[in-house]
């Protein structure tokens, strides 16, 4: 059964693009709702692309070239994109020649800006802890003798106290690390 709210067809949206070849690189965009997709209890929008919330240099690596769910119950593909210098450029492009749309499963498509930055900063702040355990697992390994080698956990703490201890206040810094 579906729980959440579906958006209405051609009602503006905010999303969350994800290429199927990085898809820890999310890119939020803005967009018309084409069409709806059911795919056995998840809604799937087809969406058609008008705002980049990102600059031309991160779209240029991590988005042109890059395979993406064009259609609903089709393999992801990657499209040719022309050569654009701007974002107003290319998002001009998306609104008046790109024939392509953006399927997208609801859990990553909503209403609201708001609704989108606040979903963004949760996934991505997940995807930077999963990295911090990852650089604090691979540079305490035993055989591992680089220049990034760290004896302790306790260590790991401090080095991360010293580089991002000033954007927490207090006691919050503590709590962070240990989730981590």
């Amino acid at each position: 059964m579906i729980k959440d709210k579906l958006l209405d067809k051609k009602s503006i949206c905010h999303a969350l693009l994800y290429s199927t070849s990085s898809p820890e690189i999310i890119i939020p965009i803005k967009g018309v709702i084409e069409d709806i997709h059911f795919e056995e209890d998840i809604p799937k929008y087809s969406i058609k692309l008008i705002k980049f919330y990102d600059n031309i240099n991160f779209l240029k690596e991590h988005f042109i070239g890059k395979p993406f769910l064009l259609k609903h119950k089709a393999k992801p593909k990657s499209f040719q994109i022309p050569k654009k210098t701007t974002v107003a450029e290319l998002e001009n492009w998306f609104i008046d020649e790109c024939p392509h749309r953006f399927c997208v499963e609801s859990t990553f498509v909503v209403r609201t800006k708001n609704e989108m930055v606040e979903l963004f900063n949760k996934i991505e702040e997940y995807i930077l802890i999963k990295h911090l355990r990852l650089i604090r697992e691979s540079t305490m390994r035993t055989l591992y003798e680089g220049p990034f080698r760290i004896q302790s956990k306790i260590e790991y703490k401090e080095r991360l106290r010293r580089m991002y201890g000033d954007k927490f206040s207090g006691s919050d810094f503590d709590e962070y690390l240990e989730s981590i």
